[in-house]
């Protein structure tokens, strides 16, 4: 059932005295690929990053693999600076919590339960924030560019890729969590 919204929500535009804009679906399947609770073919990050420890989220599963609390950081870090780039903000990626500009920041104390919670938050709400911002653009606002001189890079296609990051990511999570017996539990 949710493979079959997130489809209609990405792909069908409503037509009523001209076409509105299709931010509203494409915010629609940015936020449910993120946060469903309905059952479909794909578990969203909500579900892949709940019921983890901090200890757990911090565990690195196999050598050149990351942490679930490190690809939770990550998927923040990259939702936050498309948003800014969709406002035309400067992106400031100390501020942002990556000061060496990888995109990739640090983890908190294994220990921590407040913080492992905080980072998951922050994620969640990251992903509400971007989602509610696309919901108000219009098509043409879509078809900007993000920056001077990209042409290809487009406010939807860094949206789209976004979706794409996001989904890549929660998949990676779904992966360390199997690879430590974490995932069953979860379901």
């Amino acid at each position: 059932m949710l493979t079959v919204r997130l489809a209609a929500s990405l792909f069908n535009t409503v037509e009523k005295e001209g076409s509105m804009s299709e931010a509203p679906s494409t915010a629609e399947a940015l936020d449910l690929l993120f946060t469903s609770a309905i059952p479909g073919w794909f578990s969203p990050f909500a579900t892949a990053t709940d019921g983890l420890t901090a200890q757990q989220a911090a565990t690195v599963p196999a050598p050149r693999f990351n942490s679930v609390w490190a690809v939770v950081n990550h998927v923040r870090y990259w939702q936050e600076v498309a948003l800014l780039q969709l406002q035309h903000l400067p992106v400031d990626g100390a501020a942002l919590g990556s000061g060496d500009g990888s995109g990739w920041p640090p983890i908190g104390d294994p220990t921590d339960e407040a913080a492992w919670q905080e980072a998951r938050r922050r994620a969640l709400e990251a992903n509400a924030a971007l989602a509610q911002y696309v919901k108000t653009l219009t098509d043409a606002e879509l078809d900007q560019p993000v920056a001077e001189g990209e042409v290809w890079n487009t406010h939807r296609h860094l949206i789209f890729s976004m979706i794409a990051h996001n989904s890549y990511h929660t998949c990676e999570i779904t992966t360390i969590r199997h690879l430590q017996g974490w995932w069953f539990d979860a379901l």
